[in-house]
């Protein structure tokens, strides 16, 4: 953004025509609109936009006994932590020559007779089309404004706008278009920062506003059409599980970001020139044949405590139409179509193991799983079949479904086994009946 315009009025690079104007240029201000109502006045470029604490509580049941309370408990300091944004300088040049002022009734393109120049004021028009475009530059500034204090005079002061300020509550889309359950996130983030969930005003771009209206058709929900009005700007209205937002439509938003703005506590911050006010048309001193103004102003950004706001990020920027079908959404993760298997018991090949022999256990499941489940095997062994069966460590394949008898009865010859299953089996954990290693 240019801090510092001049544009230069003559005969010849501004052609005069005759009849009615239009504007094709982009000059809307949503934003800097809705939050204009409530102006602030500073004689500092620096200025307070919260004071932040955090107070304790709430977190369990105190249980202070009569005891305890004969001696006061220990001191606890509260903390504080100021945020603080800067103004900045709005500034464009004019300057008509005095040809240009002479030649009025020159008029290019179609020339019919009686007909006169439109505008009829050279100045009062390009001083009209700077002041929007100044006003463009500051809806872009609140909107993607990086905070620099300056310090020197050669460092330029930049006010902090509201997508770089919100640092606590921002949602993650990850590629998905915006649905109801996105916004109803983003409006927890900010009931669980502690911040009310009233006025709170959600700012998308067009693909975005059309993607909400496409889940809300996809799901019979409604948005009720400029249900009220902010600054007199016209607001739609949203319905969420966590209470209702408007809608509008934003300008200068970044590409997959919207904005859930409490419009009620953000501001604009004059620092006006004594004598003269803010974004005043003063002439300059003469150098020449030509008239030469300037338009000069500072303002800044108060977005208030930034954990007010939220902001969702990564949404898609294509549109998809909605559909017939209806979309299902449920709280908990998308069970899958199979049966979860049961693991219901476990049986050996054979009674008894002979030395050098092999005994193998297999799970029975009353259910056969889409998905093969995980089985882990331990095998176990006891001096006596009623004792205390501890890991076989010393038997070949102890943790694999099929085990090898030592070469000779040992003292501890009583062997079952424990099957964990896990996976697309339900989780479980058997022991098999308990065998006994015998001589050959």
């Amino acid at each position: 953004m240019a801090t510092n315009e001049t544009y230069t009025m003559t005969s010849h690079n501004l052609l005069n025509y005759s009849g009615l104007l239009f504007n094709k240029g982009n000059v809307r201000t949503p934003f800097s609109t809705m939050i204009g109502g409530r102006q602030k006045i500073t004689n500092h470029p620096e200025f307070t936009v919260s004071l932040d604490y955090t107070s304790q509580g709430g977190v369990s049941q105190p249980a202070i006994t009569e005891t305890a309370s004969l001696t006061a408990p220990n001191a606890q300091f509260r903390t504080r932590n100021q945020s603080k944004n800067v103004t900045q300088i709005f500034m464009k040049a004019l300057s008509e020559s005095y040809m240009k002022q002479s030649s009025m009734g020159t008029l290019s393109g179609l020339n019919i007779a009686n007909q006169t120049a439109n505008p009829i004021s050279e100045k009062d028009f390009q001083a009209g089309i700077a002041m929007q475009e100044i006003a463009r530059d500051i809806e872009y500034t609140f909107i993607n404004g990086t905070y620099q204090l300056g310090g020197y005079d050669d460092v330029a002061n930049k006010t902090c706008g509201i997508v770089n300020a919100i640092s606590t509550n921002i949602i993650a889309a990850n590629g998905a278009g915006l649905g109801l359950w996105l916004v109803a996130e983003a409006m927890k983030a900010v009931y669980d920062a502690n911040a009310p969930t009233s006025d709170l005003v959600l700012l998308v771009d067009a693909t975005t506003l059309f993607q909400i209206n496409a889940d809300a058709k996809d799901n019979d929900l409604t948005i009720v059409p400029n249900a009220r009005n902010v600054n007199g700007i016209a607001i739609s209205t949203l319905i969420t599980p966590m209470g209702e937002i408007g809608i509008k439509l934003g300008e200068c938003l970044p590409a997959g970001t919207a904005l859930l703005v409490n419009t009620s506590i953000c501001a604009p911050v004059h620092q006006p020139v004594p004598g003269k006010g803010n974004f005043f048309l003063e002439e300059l001193a003469k150098t020449g044949a030509a008239d030469k103004y300037q338009i000069y102003g500072q303002l800044g950004l108060d977005y208030g405590a930034e954990w007010y706001h939220a902001k969702i990020t990564g949404l898609s920027t294509s549109f998809t139409a909605p559909t017939s079908a209806k979309k299902v959404y449920i709280t908990s993760p998308v069970p899958t179509v199979e049966v979860d298997a049961t693991l219901t018991d476990v049986t050996l090949n054979k009674a008894s193991v002979v030395i050098d022999a092999t005994a193998t256990a297999t799970p029975v499941l009353n259910i056969a799983p889409a998905t093969a489940g995980t089985f882990a095997y331990e095998w176990q062994s006891s001096t006596t079949s009623t004792g205390t069966f501890e890991a076989a460590s010393t038997l070949s394949g102890y943790q694999t479904a099929t085990v090898t008898a030592p070469s000779s009865v040992p003292a501890a010859k009583y062997l079952r086994c424990k099957v964990t299953s896990s996976g697309s089996v339900e989780a479980a954990t058997l022991y098999s009946d308990v065998i006994e290693i015998v001589a050959a």
